[in-house]
C-alpha cells in the first residue's frame, strides 16, 4: 500500500492528464447511468457539529477573517465512487472547521486551512484507493494537490465543450486556491486568454493573487476594484469564491460570454453565486451533475419560477458522450455549474495517480499485512 503527499502528486499529474482521466470518468457514468445492478458514485454527504473552541485563540480564529456575526462549525464530509477503467474504488473524507460570516458583499463559508486552524495544525483530507480486482487497499494520498486539479479540470472540461475558442479576456471571483486553479486549468483549454480581471472583497488579497498569477502565468492578471469590472467586456467569466450569495448582477451578462461556477452548497448551506436573472438569460445551462442536486440552488429557482426546465439543463456526461450537442454560437451566453463532486472523480484521478507512482518508484510503501486481514477460526 502507497501513501501519496501532495508534492508527489503535484509531480506526477498534469492539469491536462486530469482532463483526460475526468473525461474518460464522464464516459463510464453516463454508460451505467440508470443501471439496476451497479452503481459508480455514492453522492456527498456533509455533517455539521458545535464547535466547542474556547478562550483568546478561539475569539481570535473566529474574529480573523472580519465580517458580521462569525461563527465556526464543525464539518465532516465523504463521497465515495469507482472506475472500471482505472480499477479502483475511492473514498474521499475531509475532516474541516469552517467559518461562516456575513460581508459587505454576503454571506461567506470559508474552510480553516493552511494553517488556519488551533496551534497552526494541518488539515486532515484524504482519498483512499482500493483495487477492485483483488479488493486491496492500495493507496493513502493526500487530497489539497488532487481536489484543486480535480475541480479545475471539470470546469475546464465544461468550457471545452461550451466556450468559444477565440476569448482574451477572463473576468475571475475569488482569490484562494480554487481560483488559481481554476484559472490554470481554463487557460489550458483556451491558451488565448491573455488578460484576467480578478475580484474579491480583500483588496489585499486580489492584489497579492494577481501579482503571483501574473509571475506564474506570464499573463495580464489585474486586481479590480468592483465586480463589474470582472464582468463587463469580458469573454470568459468563472466563479471560484466563498461567497454564497451572487457575486455579480446578472443583468450585467452580454451575448458571447461563458459563465462557469464553482461555488456550490449542501444540506445545510445554501449557495447562489449566480444571479438566477442571469441564468435565464443563458440560451446553454449545464451543469456537472444531474444525479446529484447539490448545488443547483440558483437554476432550481429558475425553474421553480417556471423561467427554466430541468429538461433544458444539460449535464457533463452527457456532453463528454455528445448525447447532448451544444453548438456555441457568437451571440449566445453559455452558463457551466461545477455544482458537486462526485467520488468517481476521485477514482480517476487519483487512479491515475497511483497508476503513475507506482510505474515511478514514488511514495512511502506499508506493507500490506499492516492494512489486510486474515480471517481465523
Amino acid at each position: 500500500m502507497l501513501i501519496l503527499t501532495n508534492e508527489e502528486v503535484s509531480r506526477l499529474l498534469t492539469i491536462e492528464e486530469a482532463i483526460e482521466a475526468l473525461r474518460i470518468s464522464n464516459r463510464e457514468i453516463a454508460e451505467f447511468r440508470g443501471g439496476d445492478e451497479f452503481r459508480l458514485n455514492r453522492p456527498r454527504t456533509n455533517h455539521y457539529l458545535p464547535w466547542r473552541g474556547e478562550g483568546q485563540e478561539a475569539d481570535q480564529l473566529i474574529a480573523a477573517g472580519g465580517g458580521d456575526h462569525p461563527r465556526i462549525l464543525y464539518n465532516f464530509k465523504s463521497m465515495e465512487g469507482g472506475s472500471p477503467h482505472f480499477g479502483v474504488w475511492a473514498v474521499r473524507s475531509s475532516s474541516d472547521l469552517v467559518r461562516l460570516a456575513a460581508g459587505p458583499y454576503g454571506l461567506t463559508h470559508t474552510y480553516l486551512r493552511y494553517g488556519d486552524l488551533p496551534d497552526k495544525k494541518g488539515y486532515s483530507d484524504l482519498i483512499f484507493l482500493y483495487n477492485t480486482y483483488d479488493a486491496q487497499f492500495e493507496a493513502i494520498i493526500h487530497s489539497a494537490v488532487l481536489q484543486g486539479i480535480r475541480v479545475a479540470a471539470t470546469s475546464a472540461l465544461g468550457a471545452d465543450y461550451l466556450c468559444r475558442h477565440d476569448v482574451t479576456k477572463m473576468g475571475l471571483f475569488g482569490s484562494g486556491w480554487q481560483a488559481a486553479a481554476n484559472l490554470r486549468a481554463l487557460r489550458h483549454v483556451r491558451p488565448s486568454i491573455d488578460r484576467v480581471c480578478v475580484f474579491s472583497p480583500n483588496p489585499d488579497h486580489r492584489a497579492r493573487f494577481a501579482a503571483r498569477m501574473t509571475e506564474e502565468l506570464g499573463v495580464d492578471v489585474v486586481p479590480v476594484k468592483s465586480p463589474e469590472q470582472a464582468v463587463v467586456g469580458m469573454d470568459l467569466i468563472c466563479e471560484a469564491s466563498s461567497a454564497c450569495t451572487p457575486v455579480f448582477d446578472g443583468a450585467l451578462l452580454r451575448p458571447g460570454q461563458h459563465v462557469v461556477s464553482v461555488g456550490a452548497g449542501d444540506e445545510l448551506i445554501n449557495k447562489r453565486l449566480i444571479d438566477p436573472k442571469g441564468v435565464v438569460r443563458c440560451n446553454t445551462v449545464a451543469v456537472h451533475s444531474l444525479d446529484v442536486r447539490f448545488g443547483l440552488d440558483e437554476i432550481a429557482d429558475c425553474v421553480q419560477e417556471g423561467a427554466l426546465s430541468w429538461e433544458d439543463v444539460v449535464d457533463l456526461p452527457d456532453l463528454v458522450t455528445g448525447r447532448c450537442q451544444r453548438k456555441v454560437e457568437d451571440g449566445h451566453i453559455t452558463f457551466f455549474k461545477n455544482n458537486v463532486g462526485l467520488g468517481t472523480q476521485f477514482a480517476a484521478v487519483g487512479g491515475l495517480v497511483l497508476q503513475k507512482a507506482k510505474r515511478a518508484g514514488v511514495g512511502f510503501h506499508v506493507p500490506q499485512d499492516k492494512v489486510a486481514q486474515v480471517m481465523t477460526r
